[in-house]
Formats: C-alpha cells, sequence, structure tokens
C-alpha cells in the first residue's frame, strides 16, 4: 500500500513549519492538537492583509479626536483600504501564541493602537496609543466595521460597544441572537464582564435593543482559552483525517494514473499532505507530482 499518513504527520509538519516562520517554533514534546491550537491563535488574532471596504458608526464619525488620534485613525483606514498589513497597530502581544485575549474570544472584536511614527521598543508596531480604536473584521465579506475609540482603561469590557453595533449594525448580532428568550433576570455590569471572563465563564448579555446575546466571538472555555479556536482545530482534524481515509480509499483510479504516466504501482508511491486549506494539496514524493483534488 502507499505511504499515507497526513493527519498524524503532514499536518503536524505543516503546522510547526507555520509557527517556526511566525518564530515560535514549537516543542518537539508538543503534540499536533497542541501546535494546532497555538498556530490558530497567532492567526485569528490578525487581520488577514486584504483590501478592506472601511465602515464607521455614526457615533465615531462625529467623535470629537485629539489630533493625533484623527491623523492615526485617517492613516490606519487608509492602509485598511489600501490593503497594507495591519498588524502593527495590534497588541504587541498578537506575536504571542499562547496570549489570552479575552475580549476577542468573547465579542470577536479587535483592538488597534492609532500610533503614526514607528515604536521604539518593538519592532514591527507602531507607537502605542491609550486611546485604542475598536472594530469587527469579517474577512468573508472584506468588510471592515469601526465601531468606536475609547480608553484602554475599561475599553474592553464596554457594552457601550454591543450597543454601538446593535444601533449601526443589527445584522451582526442577528446570528448571535439567542431565540425565544424574552428578558434576562440580571445583566452583567462591564466589571461582571471582566470577572467572569477571568473566570472562563461566557457572559450572556442583553442589549439596550432587547437581543440577548451569545458570544460573538465564540466563547471562554473554563480554562480560559478560545472555545473558536478549539472549534476550528477540531474542524481541520476531521478534514484532513476525512480527507485521508477519502483517499484511501481511492486506489485504482489514482494508481491507474501513476501507471500509465510514471510507470508506477500504488505500492511505490508516497503521499504527503502540503496544505490543509481547500482545496488540499498533496505531493507524490517519488515523482514530484502535486495533486489538487475536491472531495
Amino acid at each position: 500500500m502507499a505511504q499515507i499518513n497526513f493527519l498524524d504527520a503532514d499536518l503536524k509538519e505543516i503546522i510547526t513549519q507555520e509557527l517556526c516562520s511566525l518564530g515560535h517554533p514549537p516543542q518537539d514534546e508538543e503534540d499536533l492538537d497542541t501546535v494546532l491550537k497555538r498556530y490558530l491563535n497567532l492567526s485569528l488574532r490578525i487581520p488577514p492583509t486584504i483590501v478592506w471596504t472601511v465602515k464607521q458608526s455614526k457615533e465615531l464619525a462625529k467623535k470629537k479626536l485629539p489630533q493625533e488620534i484623527t491623523l492615526g485613525l485617517q492613516q490606519f483606514i487608509e492602509k485598511a483600504e489600501s490593503g497594507q498589513d495591519l498588524k502593527p497597530h495590534l497588541s504587541t502581544q498578537s506575536d504571542n501564541p499562547d496570549y489570552k485575549d479575552l475580549m476577542f474570544y468573547d465579542w470577536g472584536i479587535f483592538h488597534f493602537h492609532l500610533g503614526t511614527n514607528p515604536y521604539p521598543k518593538r519592532q514591527g508596531f507602531v507607537e502605542r496609543t491609550d486611546d485604542l480604536l475598536f472594530a469587527i473584521a469579517d474577512s468573508h465579506t472584506a468588510r471592515m466595521y469601526l465601531i468606536d475609540i475609547h480608553p484602554h482603561l475599561g475599553g474592553f469590557t464596554n457594552q457601550d460597544l454591543v450597543r454601538i453595533l446593535e444601533e449601526n449594525w443589527p445584522e451582526i448580532l442577528a446570528p448571535y441572537t439567542i431565540k425565544r428568550c424574552v428578558r434576562l433576570p440580571y445583566n452583567a455590569s462591564d466589571r461582571d464582564i471582566e470577572r467572569l471572563r477571568k473566570a472562563g465563564i461566557d457572559p450572556i448579555l442583553q442589549t439596550p435593543g432587547g437581543r440577548v446575546l451569545s458570544q460573538m466571538g465564540g466563547g471562554i472555555t473554563s480554562a480560559g482559552n478560545s472555545s473558536r479556536i478549539k472549534t476550528e482545530a477540531d474542524r481541520i482534524k476531521t478534514d484532513v483525517r476525512e480527507f485521508e481515509e477519502w483517499f484511501i480509499q481511492q486506489p485504482d483510479s489514482i494508481a491507474v494514473y501513476f501507471s500509465d504516466k510514471y510507470g508506477k504501482n500504488w505500492d511505490e508511491l508516497e503521499f504527503k499532505l502540503k496544505s490543509f486549506k481547500k482545496p488540499e494539496r498533496r505531493e507524490e514524493i517519488t515523482t514530484g507530482e502535486m495533486l489538487e483534488i475536491s472531495t
């Protein structure tokens, strides 16, 4: 039988290479689940470098801001709309695969610094600002929703951000609105949200408009990790496992192709997964043939 080990060997090798390229080589003893979750915790907290359609809330558009923050916001929007890398505006912890971004895990909201000059203490980042831009970046639609600017202190649990989302873009909240839930007996305060997140408990909120919301960012596990990252890691492993099983069940058609083209029989072939993103790519090592097969 051909050599095929897409899940246990190849997927871990791909993720290890990704982490190494980001400057965070995993330890030898780390298993696939660990390296995959660390990789996702890096990649999901960084908006992709694409051309964004930027939308501002009414509150932000009419807000009076200090001159340097106004300039920083203008530069940020220009970068987003022209497809430049926005990572320099993120927290310096965006480079840390083990950092727990509880606001992002809970609400799916990014926060950006609005400095206009390089940050002298950390290469690759702009100057840190106390005033932060809070935004949602939907990579599926390439739309970035700029919610508001708030000081660092208190900004990460400020429920006014949710109110602004509801009043400006209710469609964003619609998928997270709990049906047939009329009213909560108690609505958590901003301080409550901070304590609940740190305890690994998902706060359930009611908006001023009466919506009862589940977690827009997927939620927080009891260990303080991202529920979304766990779900995404499980999905990737399931997809690769199912593809490996499907591939093993196709020896006749694949064997005929390599026999006709290279004179190789099925037992001589060695396949290696090269990408876990659809369409998955795999290489036959002895011939160098790269295959893209949609399942």
